[in-house]
């Protein structure tokens, strides 16, 4: 197997891995053999866990970030873009279960390094998120300063990763009544008809 085709096999497994244990139950063992391959080989392709992991995340965040971004940025009003970003978001929890978990599961790994890696992914993904939404928040009046932009996004980060872990306790509830729900609280508000 070509060395490209055994590094994505091995960040496959150990995407798998991760989102099952967590970073620190996790062992390098258990990654090569997910992966298929001997320690020997897995550490052709990574010095330690951490750059293990460190790779996953941010495959995973730019696959997220990809499968987003087209849809904050795309066409229709800024509330065809809210509503079609939402269900973006639902769609990739659905479809990609283990890049969720780990991508907005617990945020603690118990390693320093890691943990500040972690916030800078994070940070990099609330600014990346704001600067998509700059323009709709302009038009609607939102010129505000960026540290109030970053807990906007946050916050809305924070509900749609809240509807996502209510979805997957209810089941029987279906993404478009959620991405309904969700667009009507985000967009218009609690305030509304008030």
């Amino acid at each position: 197997m070509p060395a490209p085709a055994r590094r994505t096999r091995i960040l496959a497994a150990a995407l798998e891995v991760f989102a099952s244990n967590g970073y620190g139950s996790t062992s390098m063992g258990q990654i090569a053999e997910a992966s298929g391959v001997t320690r020997a080989v897995l550490y052709d392709h990574f010095a330690s866990k951490k750059a293990v992991f460190l790779a996953v995340v941010e495959q995973q965040n730019a696959l997220f970030m990809g499968h987003i971004g087209a849809s904050i940025s795309g066409d229709g009003s800024p509330r065809d873009r809210m509503r079609a970003t939402m269900d973006a978001v639902f769609t990739f929890a659905e479809r990609h279960p283990p890049a969720w978990r780990l991508l907005f599961g617990n945020a603690t790994h118990g390693d320093a390094a890691i943990d500040a890696t972690w916030r800078e992914i994070r940070q990099a993904r609330t600014a990346a998120v704001a600067a998509l939404l700059s323009a709709d928040a302009h038009e609607a009046g939102l010129d505000r300063d960026p540290a109030q932009v970053e807990i906007i996004v946050e916050m809305l980060i924070a509900a749609l990763s809240g509807a996502v872990a209510w979805w997957r306790e209810h089941e029987d509830a279906s993404r478009a009544a959620l991405v309904d729900a969700g667009t009507e609280l985000l967009w218009t508000g609690l305030g509304r008809g008030a």
